[in-house]
């Protein structure tokens, strides 16, 4: 009777070490899961909600793909992939999405620039004014701000702020496609890889497009520049004159700047 207890102790020990290893496989396994979804999510929570359609539509070079969600990426036993289907998933990936993706981020970009330029432009006579009273004056001169001034330095931050939003977004948008077409490529060449290889196709192109190497840092400045000094009149409710603002750090004065 010792016996049988020591017995069934040692069989309770050996269940409870392969129920122990049976968790540990099935929560292996929801992990691999949630890896092959978190890009989509990233992606799904990434969007931005005025460009929904501008983004790489990955699900449908999942389809393309005929991705079967195997943890390995590895196509299916009797999977026939044809150069009909190559073809397919390269025009989609390259001469469909990545082109929507660059041509928008392009646009945008450039639609910010000329939008900055505006405030440039509507900044500019209020500068030349305060420099105007300013000349000649041994004590830098302080002028009241009219009602127009006012709201034309409202209006301009507001946009500023409109302007600021959206480079914030585009900057986002940017980063998740790209990580979108490195992950679409990848997804490819493992899946079709020993007869068919996207990869230096897609490096070429993204090499060749600029959407994911602008160089924002112009446009920052000159936005922080306008921030600065329209700021700076409405608080003060007064425009210092151009000779003073001048004569400190980059926030207490403006130049305006042809928009490229």
């Amino acid at each position: 009777m010792h016996w049988l207890r020591e017995k069934d102790q040692a069989h309770y020990v050996l269940s409870s070490i392969c129920l122990s290893f049976s968790n540990i496989e099935s929560s292996n396994r929801n992990h691999l899961q949630q890896n092959k979804m978190h890009f989509e999510r990233s992606l799904k929570r990434t969007i931005y909600a005025p460009w929904r359609d501008q983004y790489i539509d990955y699900p449908k070079l999942k389809d393309l793909l005929r991705d079967n969600g195997s943890d390995d990426g590895s196509a299916d036993e009797g999977d026939q992939w044809t150069d009909e289907d190559e073809g397919k998933f390269v025009e989609e990936l390259v001469n469909v999405q990545l082109e929507k993706v660059a041509n928008f981020q392009s646009s945008t970009l450039q639609n910010l620039r000329e939008r900055a330029a505006d405030c440039e432009a509507k900044l500019e006579p209020i500068v030349n004014k305060s420099k105007e009273e300013g000349e000649g004056d041994d004590v830098p001169s302080e002028v009241q701000l009219d009602e127009g001034t006012k709201k034309t330095l409202q209006d301009v931050l507001k946009e500023l702020d409109g302007i600021t939003e959206e480079m914030n977004e585009l900057e986002k948008y940017s980063r998740i496609n790209y990580t979108g077409f490195l992950k679409a490529t990848k997804k490819h060449d493992r899946r079709r890889g020993a007869s068919y290889r996207v990869r230096p196709l897609m490096q070429v192109r993204l090499a060749a497009l600029p959407f994911n190497k602008e160089d924002y840092s112009p446009l920052l400045f000159r936005l922080s520049t306008m921030y600065s000094f329209a700021r700076q009149q409405l608080e003060e409710g007064k425009s210092r004159s151009f000779s003073e603002s001048q004569s400190g750090s980059m926030d207490k004065g403006y130049t305006t700047h042809k928009c490229e």
